[in-house]
C-alpha cells in the first residue's frame, strides 16, 4: 500500500508539509476566528510550536533548500506568535 502511495505522489516532499497544513491553519486561526476559546488557543500554540520545531530541525541540515525552508518556518512561527500576542493584547 505504501508503494502505491509513493508512486501516486512522487513529487511530494515532507519538507513542504508544514506549508500545506500548518500555515493555512495558523492564518485561519489568526484572521478568521474572532473568539479565542481554549481549544482554538491550544491549537494556535501547537501551530506555533510545530513551526518552530520544524524550522529548528531543518536549519540544522547541510542542504541549502532545507535551510531556506527552516528559516522560512522559523520566521512564520515568530510572525504568528507576535501577531497573535498583539491581537490578544489589543
Amino acid at each position: 500500500m505504501f508503494k502505491k502511495i509513493k508512486e501516486a505522489m512522487p513529487d511530494m516532499d515532507p519538507l513542504y508539509l508544514p506549508s500545506f497544513t500548518v500555515l493555512p491553519v495558523g492564518a485561519w486561526l489568526l484572521f478568521f476566528n474572532h473568539n479565542w476559546q481554549s481549544t482554538y488557543l491550544a491549537l494556535y500554540f501547537l501551530v506555533i510550536m510545530f513551526l518552530i520545531f520544524t524550522g529548528s530541525v531543518e536549519i540544522s541540515s547541510e542542504e541549502g533548500k532545507h535551510q531556506f525552508f527552516g528559516y522560512l518556518y522559523m520566521t512564520a512561527g515568530l510572525l504568528l506568535a507576535a501577531s497573535g500576542l498583539i491581537r490578544w493584547l489589543l
